[in-house]
């Protein structure tokens, strides 16, 4: 055996399973996401709360209905977000890539009627996380760890880390953690096998995360090191012409993993030019810079009572027993997952909003997750081993119990919004962003346990009032009857039992059925539904407007309602309605707009009784054609030139 196989076998543990192997992992694989798409549907709000969100979900809306780029559905908040654009519109400063995977969904939901537009496309992140897990397990088993162990670590990471909560939010990070973990994996099989299928995977998923986060480009390198380069450890033979680094593979398999990194790295320079008339320009303003203290980003990231990455996930004091058992058997493993982590803490470390804005915890570490849950893999392996005497026992007390804090720290975030708390921090400091992070007292992990009440639990299928509450016991009964048979199922798996096919395209039809039929009970949810005056107005714009026309709703805060059951494919605009913002800039978009388009709609209400200079303006600059009045002193009036 050469030196490089014998180093081989090390890092990878044992080789390939039998067919019927592969099989097994595989279905297990699938019934753990099943098993988590489950948990998550049940945890489910159908709200994007964040504006980071909203902004990648308008672009998902106008790509998907027009096949354009803009997010003027709130063209006075986005506005503030990110450079101003040649052309006056306003754009998401944020990689496509978020909108790109939620596209599906959002052309789905055009035609499920009897759902919102916006949840349905929620759903997205819940099927990136659990697919990230499913990875995980098959990673787990490709470096020789027992199904029993595989099956832990990616219900750890789905369970037991924030995960659980973006996996309910419309945020970057589920998607850069699923591409990035998936490349990794795709990359292992091929340092198995040297099969250019497996290299152009790794690139897809590579070129995949880059068009989600820009920065991920930086870790092309490290992808294309740990595929392509060998080493040859100390007191080994020296491999091809006694080299103890050398190049692995073939050209052709540099070529396949290369090829899609390039492409989609030049469609995200491409996408900048649409937007920016500049291909190096993403949009981040000039002050959002990576100036901060890089030793205090870091501790606030990895230690901070509010949002250090091990508070929230304590049972991650695994990770060094495992970091020593990766050092002995797989260095090279080791090595990757230490690079790209300290890329994650260093370079967010620095940035200047290091700690993401009102969320759950290290936010930024997302995508760092799987892989520090992988490395916690060799401590699970050594508790489940049936050794026996006081010191082993004591290590199982202390990790149950440090998983049990882990899940309930998750509980508290699923339970409450992150915006909730917050607003009641406000009243108990001064400055309650930076008190939330530093002071312990103030910690989420705290004060969303002490905010927690029956109007305040954040989930679709409970409603409550100070008045009333109303639960969705049937979608309650399915959703938990639904996971029970997904645990069950796993269980007998992870005995060695088989399950057929037919099972498990039947689990897969009954996620999908549960998924629309809650769906469909969650359609009129209060959080999310317009008035009734502006559901008529809803339905009378998909009636009476083309796709040519554009609507400006002269009030931005309905945009949500908008986001959510605005069916009609024309472009909107979402502009402030208080008269100190109208200005040149929103002065210039109406008139563009007007000048370029057959009709222009206006949507208000007199629910203010400010002056509204923009009806004034519509009035005074424009004919009408023809007026629609709604209940609630709702308008919807046709303009023309």
């Amino acid at each position: 055996m050469s030196a490089s196989a014998r180093e081989k076998k090390l890092e990878m543990g044992p080789g390939p399973s039998p067919a019927r192997q592969v099989l097994s992992d595989r279905a297990i694989a699938l019934m753990l996401a099943l098993l988590l798409f489950g948990v998550y549907l049940f945890s489910f709000n159908g709200r994007i709360t964040s504006s980071d969100g909203l902004s990648m979900f308008a672009v998902t809306e106008s790509f998907v209905k027009r096949g354009d780029l803009a997010t003027d559905q709130m063209w006075t908040f986005f506005g503030t977000k990110s450079i101003a654009a040649p052309d006056g519109e306003v754009y998401s400063k944020y990689g496509y890539g978020t909108s790109l995977f939620a596209a599906p969904l959002y052309a789905l939901a055009l035609y499920v009627p009897f759902s919102g537009l916006m949840q349905v496309t929620l759903l997205t992140s819940a099927v990136a996380v659990a697919a990230t897990a499913a990875v995980l397990y098959l990673t787990a088993r490709r470096m020789g760890f027992d199904a029993s162990v595989g099956m832990i670590a990616a219900l750890l990471f789905g369970l037991a880390t924030p995960a659980w909560v973006y996996a309910k939010e419309f945020w970057s990070e589920p998607f850069a953690a699923m591409t990035l973990f998936a490349a990794f994996y795709f990359c292992v099989r091929y340092r198995e096998t040297r099969g250019a299928r497996y290299a152009l995977w790794t690139g897809a998923l590579l070129g995949l995360a880059i068009t989600v986060r820009t920065t991920n480009v930086l870790l092309v390198p490290l992808y294309a090191g740990y595929a392509f380069v060998e080493w040859v450890g100390p007191g080994l033979t020296a491999g091809r012409s006694g080299r103890r680094v050398y190049f692995a593979g073939t050209w052709r398999d540099v070529i396949a993993f290369l090829a899609p990194v390039v492409v989609l790295g030049l469609s995200v320079l491409m996408y900048n030019y649409a937007r920016f008339g500049n291909a190096l320009t993403t949009g981040y303003r000039a002050d959002e810079d990576f100036s901060n203290n890089i030793l205090l980003g870091a501790y606030g990231l990895l230690f901070s009572p509010g949002k250090g990455l091990l508070v929230y996930a304590p049972f991650l004091a695994a990770v060094p027993y495992g970091v020593w058992r990766f050092f002995v058997k797989r260095r090279r493993v080791l090595i990757f997952i230490g690079a790209l982590v300290g890329f994650h803490v260093l370079v967010f470390s620095a940035w200047y909003y290091w700690w993401g804005g009102t969320n759950w915890g290290a936010r930024f570490l997302l995508p760092t997750l799987p892989y520090l849950v992988l490395l916690c893999a060799p401590f699970v392996k050594l508790v489940l081993e049936p050794h026996k005497g006081a010191a082993i026992a004591a290590l199982r007390i202390v990790f149950g119990a440090l998983v049990v804090i882990s899940v309930v720290n998750d509980l508290a975030g699923v339970a409450v919004n992150s915006l909730t708390y917050q607003m009641r921090a406000g009243t108990l400091s001064d400055n309650p962003n930076w008190d939330a992070i530093f002071v312990p007292a103030l910690s989420p992990l705290i004060g969303h346990w002490q905010t927690l009440k029956a109007t305040n639990l954040d989930v679709a299928w409970m409603r409550a009032t100070p008045a009333e509450m109303q639960v969705d016991w049937l979608v309650v009964a399915l959703t938990g009857a639904f996971m029970l048979g997904c645990a069950w199922l796993l269980v007998r798996m992870g005995r060695g039992k088989d399950v057929s096919r037919p099972v498990l395209v039947g689990a897969v039809a009954l996620a999908v059925g549960l998924a629309l039929f809650s769906l469909a009970r969650y359609a009129d949810d209060p959080r999310l539904a317009a008035s009734a005056g502006y559901a008529a107005l809803l339905r009378t714009l998909e009636e009476k407007s083309a796709r040519e026309d554009v609507l400006v709703l002269n009030d931005d805060g309905q945009a949500r309602v908008f986001f959510n059951a605005n069916r009609a494919p024309l472009k909107w605009y979402g502009l402030s309605r208080d008269p100190a913002r109208w200005d040149e800039a929103i002065q210039g978009v109406i008139a563009r707009a007007a000048a370029s388009r057959p009709r222009i709609w206006l949507a208000y209400d007199e629910g203010s009784d400010a002056p509204n200079p923009m009806r004034e303006w519509f009035e005074g600059n424009l004919e009408e054609l023809e007026r629609f009045e709604f209940e609630g002193g709702v308008w919807l009036v046709g303009y023309g030139r």
